[in-house]
């Protein structure tokens, strides 16, 4: 009977245990779990995903829109509207000019250039192409500068304007980059001189006189003058004691010697010798009272009669004669002239940086030493006054 029940059972627990495990659900069946959250409130707890990312789309690089090209000539509209400007600049003007063809040479020159042969009662020789936008500021100069400066300074009126050059497709000189010269646009005018009613020339390279570089340079070469006599008397001194030293007992040092006086001579005024062959300007500076021969002349700045016959080689000699430095005998320190030439000169200089928006002249450089430069050129700061 007890063999009878423990069989039984054993048997029952079996059966139980293998309906349990038929009707337990799976791992996939199974429900998610309750989560408390910390708000006593319930969510169900899920397997995080991993994110799908869309893919980026491909980077097309954009392609340089294609310069397109300067246009050959000007259009209609351009030149009837620097025509029109001509018109308003000419209104109320003693003047003598003559309309030119619109110049075009890629980014060099003007819809409407014209050629001024008189202004007032002053004349330019040759007649200088430029373009309206000089004619008024020109005017202004002539009638209310250069004509009292000549008044007070020869007692007599300017009648002539030697012109040296005017439009030029070319850089401009000592500029950084490849910047286009005023002359490029028929917007400047070099003048190489002044003749006034009684015949007198007031040329720049002969009248302006010996620039600050020239005196710099001369103070520079009598200073170094200086400091090599004052060493070889020294030297002198020097030896002369060590000759004693050396000599008959009892023999006293013989006093330094008195230094002699340079042979400098007292400052004077500079004078300038300008010449002119093969058609460029040359000048040889001379200080007064070194008593030496000057040194060989040098060429000058802006264009020579061939440069500005053929436009194709004015740049490049142009540059050529620039990158010269006039030749000078720096013996003594001098003191810029005063004469009635200078002076006329230093006035016209010195207005003009008030009229143009850039005045150039020899104090500038070396390639300005024999004529004024002037423009129209806009400066967002000051006008060039040099």
């Amino acid at each position: 009977m007890l063999r009878f029940g423990l069989g039984l059972t054993i048997g029952l627990a079996a059966f139980i245990g293998a309906a349990s495990a038929q009707t337990a659900p799976t791992a996939r069946d199974a429900k998610p779990e309750k989560v408390r959250h910390s708000r006593t409130k319930y969510r169900d707890a899920v397997t995080a995903q991993p994110l799908m990312v869309a893919p980026l789309p491909e980077r097309k690089t954009a392609k340089a829109s294609p310069i397109p090209p300067l246009p050959e000539t000007w259009s209609a509209a351009e030149i009837a509207d620097a025509k029109a400007r001509c018109t308003a600049a000419l209104k109320g003007l003693d003047a003598e000019v003559t309309a030119e063809a619109p110049i075009k040479e890629g980014l060099c020159g003007t819809p409407a250039p014209i050629r001024l042969t008189r202004l007032g009662s002053v004349t330019f020789a040759p007649a200088a192409l430029i373009n309206c936008g000089l004619l008024q500021p020109l005017n202004t100069w002539i009638t209310k500068d250069l004509q009292p400066a000549a008044q007070r300074q020869f007692n007599a009126k300017i009648i002539k304007i030697e012109v040296m050059s005017d439009y030029s497709c070319r850089t401009a000189f000592g500029r950084v980059g490849r910047k286009l010269s005023e002359h490029a646009y028929v917007d400047a005018l070099d003048i190489r001189s002044f003749i006034t009613a009684k015949g007198e020339e007031v040329a720049v390279l002969n009248s302006w006189g010996a620039t600050n570089r020239d005196i710099a340079a001369a103070a520079a070469a009598s200073k170094a003058k200086q400091e090599q006599l004052a060493a070889a008397q020294t030297d002198a001194v020097n030896a002369q004691r060590d000759n004693l030293r050396d000599g008959k007992p009892g023999t006293k040092e013989a006093p330094a010697p008195t230094p002699t006086a340079s042979p400098l001579g007292t400052p004077g005024n500079g004078t300038a010798k300008a010449t002119r062959s093969g058609g460029l300007d040359k000048v040889t500076v001379i200080l007064s009272g070194s008593g030496k021969k000057p040194a060989a002349a040098a060429h000058l700045g802006g264009p020579n009669d061939k440069v500005l016959a053929d436009a194709d080689k004015k740049s490049s000699k142009a540059l050529k004669g620039m990158e010269r430095t006039a030749a000078i005998s720096p013996d003594l320190l001098v003191t810029p002239p005063t004469g009635p030439r200078a002076r006329f000169l230093r006035e016209a200089h010195a207005a003009a940086c008030h009229i143009f928006g850039t005045t150039l002249g020899p104090e500038a450089n070396e390639a300005h030493r024999n004529h004024f430069h002037v423009d129209m050129a806009e400066r967002k700061v000051k006008k060039i006054c040099d």
